[in-house]
Parts: C-alpha cells; sequence; structure tokens
C-alpha cells in the first residue's frame, strides 16, 4: 500500500512540475483549433462540442460569431438558475 501511495505522489508531483493536467483544457479547448480562447461557430460543429453547436446563437451573448469561456458559463448558469439549481463561479 505504501509503494501505490509513494507512486501516485510521485506522479502527482510530476504533473504539477510540469503544468500539465488531466484535462487542461477539456473538450471546449480541444475544440479551439486556432488556440485563441473562443469557439466558431465551424469550430463547435466540428464534432467536439455538439451541445455548444446546437445552442450556438444563444450562447454567443455578443453575437460577435465566437463562443468563449465566459458566455458559455453564463450560459449554462443562466440555464441552473430557470430550473433553481445553484449557479457555478
Amino acid at each position: 500500500m505504501n509503494v501505490l501511495k509513494s507512486l501516485l505522489l510521485a506522479a502527482t508531483v510530476a504533473l504539477v512540475a510540469t503544468g500539465a493536467s488531466a484535462a487542461p483544457n477539456g473538450k471546449f479547448g480541444s475544440a479551439d483549433v486556432n488556440k485563441d480562447k473562443a469557439l466558431t461557430q465551424a469550430e463547435a460543429c466540428a464534432g467536439k462540442t455538439p451541445r455548444i453547436c446546437k445552442s450556438f446563437a444563444a450562447i454567443d451573448a455578443n453575437k460577435d460569431g465566437a463562443v468563449t469561456r465566459s458566455e458559455l458559463r453564463a450560459f449554462k448558469n443562466a440555464k441552473r438558475a430557470a430550473r433553481s439549481l445553484p449557479v457555478k463561479p
């Protein structure tokens, strides 16, 4: 058991030291092909983020043709609030 704990600790330290994480960007980051921290409709509909694709116009609050993480968070929180669920920061 101590060996397992030591291995897990070593792996965690290695990940922290290199700045890596299990999912650094999630689906949003992997769909953001040009890495501009926003998804165009083409990027959203390319297959990795079908829910964003489906609701793209509603999520794009400022109607600039791109969805940012903050717009996505605001959209999700509005949906949560409409269902009387707590919003996430």
